[in-house]
């Protein structure tokens, strides 16, 4: 958990990643903890109307190769501003 600027606590995945467990199974196609679960956001949002504009997650240890056994990343990324909403996630 990691103490906000709100006062309140909100889980994060850096353990997950310091304790580096990969035999975690996925839950309804969700990682519900270990490195699968470490994810990096990055928002953007407009200041006037506090609306979000872009973002981006990177899943840096999504699955193993399976021939050299080295972590591949995948990333998703969406877009809304004014008039365009585009996503890597088809919907």
């Amino acid at each position: 958990p990691v103490l906000c600027g709100d006062g309140g606590v909100h889980a994060d995945s850096t353990n997950e990643y310091i304790v580096g467990r990969e035999d975690v199974g996925a839950e309804d196609g969700v990682a519900p903890s270990g490195l699968c679960s470490a994810l990096v956001l990055i928002g953007v949002y407009d200041r006037s109307s506090g609306r979000p504009v872009l973002g981006v997650i990177n899943e840096p240890f999504h699955r193993r190769h399976p021939h050299t056994r080295r972590w591949q990343g995948r990333y998703h990324w969406g877009i809304a501003y004014q008039d365009v909403r585009l996503s890597s996630v088809s919907a």
